[in-house]
């Protein structure tokens, strides 16, 4: 089984409608789990290297950076054939694995959707 973690703001700039359209074209059973936490934390990090004591490090790097209002992921994979699912609480997490598991074994691409706390 192929599985993918990733951040957020990597699935986000890594062109998911593009990813999982050539997975479908493709027949590729991708198992792709996003750890949310609504924040691109590569740009955070690059503009705090850059400017710490600038405007944006009073913030704590955080503006442009933020994606509070990310669209839902799990639905660009379903949109594609596969199977999508948010989770929102962490007792939940485990049966969205087992489900996107068995949704890659049985041949279509799956992404699970985590929200974290930030």
């Amino acid at each position: 089984m192929v599985a993918a973690f990733l951040g957020d703001g990597a699935y986000v700039f890594a062109n998911p409608t593009a990813c999982h359209w050539m997975a479908q074209e493709q027949d590729l059973q991708v198992l792709t789990v996003i750890y949310n936490n609504a924040l691109y934390n590569a740009v955070r990090r690059a503009t705090l290297d850059m400017y710490p004591r600038g405007v944006a490090a009073a913030e704590d790097g955080r503006r442009l950076a933020e994606l509070n209002q990310g669209p839902a992921f799990e639905q660009v994979a379903a949109a594609h054939g596969g199977h999508g699912e948010r989770v929102d609480r962490p007792a939940d997490l485990p049966g969205a694995l087992q489900r996107g598991a068995a949704a890659v074994r049985a041949g279509k691409q799956a992404l699970v959707n985590v929200i974290c706390s930030v």
